[in-house]
């Protein structure tokens, strides 16, 4: 349950991100992209974790 949680809270993050960011210039990295992969990760995390749980409770 906690890998839900915490992938979900990335996905949320990273979309508020991507959504507000697209103006904002930094000198490494830019927030947006920044925000594209942490919401990508997040759903990925979720997903996972949420297979994990399902082939852990079949058993």
């Amino acid at each position: 349950m906690k890998g839900i949680a915490i992938g979900v809270f990335l996905a949320i993050v990273g979309v508020i991100l991507w959504l507000t960011t697209k103006e904002v210039e930094t000198p490494v990295v830019s927030l947006h992209k920044a925000g594209l992969v942490l919401a990508i990760v997040g759903g990925a995390e979720a997903l996972f974790a949420l297979l994990g749980w399902a082939k852990k409770a079949d058993k």
